[in-house]
């Protein structure tokens, strides 16, 4: 995917962000998104933590058993309640913006014992929410770390973004929910849904994501940070530019990661220089010869940064 055109900030983000995600598609789509074999190690650098709460959206949601633990997991009641979470795997199903989604479910074995943390987890572009959370490991880090994992999975689209167009993504990370943005939305309803289970500790809701499932973290991390205690973005930067760090309402940490042969390693510094530049704490991880593919460095660093922060 090439572009010719001399753009304006945000949409010249917008291309890096398209370039990197066209180079790594095939790749992902292969499942070569597997931490297996990636570069460990590197420059990291971190401040402070976490703080407040707002936003959401409705949709209606079903659930079935899955392959581990006891199997079920949150479903409507007749009464339109929310069961709470019971320990297993499973396939949630829910409806936003228009859309039936799924969405993979691990619940630890700690939810037994009183509420636990929140992961939303978004897979890279042409990859699948399961093959997700096992290459990265979130889905058994989950029991060991006790947090209920949330992997929906993204739906390739194609829209036109400020004149440009945008083709064959699997996460929107750029557009608004007034403008039509369903990931957003998705993102809202199911942490809405998950919450009023009675299950999740509202405090600690994060989101973690990989390449374009980074760029729509970071992007929730910002127009969610009311109500989002920390954004985990791998292989990836502000998908809008280093102004848009200035729409969040508090100061969201940030976890960023990634390969220091990443055609985003410029954009990802840029965007942590602003978001410090704004107060955020940061843990800022470049780990040395790695590119876009495999996921660079651990995984599971980000996260448990994220872990960490809890809103006030």
């Amino acid at each position: 995917m090439r572009f010719a055109l001399l753009l304006p900030i945000a949409s010249r983000h917008l291309v890096a962000a398209l370039a990197v995600l066209s180079a790594s598609t095939l790749a992902l789509a292969c499942g070569d998104a597997s931490p297996e074999g990636s570069s460990s190690g590197g420059s990291s650098t971190s401040s402070g933590g976490g703080s407040s709460g707002g936003s959401s959206s409705g949709g209606s949601s079903t659930s079935s058993s899955g392959a581990s633990g006891s199997g079920s997991s949150s479903s409507g009641g007749a009464d339109g309640g929310v069961a709470k979470l019971t320990p297993g795997s499973s396939t949630l199903s829910i409806t936003a913006a228009g859309k039936t989604r799924t969405v993979n479910l691990v619940v630890p074995t700690s939810v037994s014992a009183g509420k636990v943390p929140l992961v939303l987890a978004l897979h890279g572009n042409g990859d699948s929410a399961s093959n997700f959370v096992k290459t990265s490991g979130l889905a058994a880090y989950a029991e060991t770390k006790g947090y209920v994992l949330a992997a929906p999975q993204g739906i390739s689209q194609s829209f036109t973004y400020q004149g440009q167009p945008v083709n064959g993504v699997d996460w929107d990370a750029y557009r608004t929910r007034g403008d039509g943005n369903i990931d957003l939305a998705l993102l809202d309803a199911l942490k809405q849904k998950l919450v009023a289970s009675g299950s999740i500790d509202e405090k600690r809701v994060m989101v973690y994501g990989y390449s374009q499932g980074g760029y729509l973290s970071f992007h929730y991390g910002i127009v969610g940070s009311a109500e989002t205690s920390c954004a985990a973005v791998l292989a990836a930067a502000s998908p809008l530019g280093t102004s848009f760090v200035q729409q969040a309402t508090r100061k969201i940490p940030f976890a960023l990661q990634i390969g220091a042969n990443d055609g985003a390693a410029a954009a990802a510094r840029q965007s942590r220089d602003a978001l410090q530049g704004k107060g955020h704490p940061v843990q800022y991880d470049e780990i040395p010869g790695a590119p876009h593919v495999p996921i660079p460095g651990d995984p599971k660093k980000p996260l448990d940064y994220c872990m960490m922060q809890v809103l006030p």
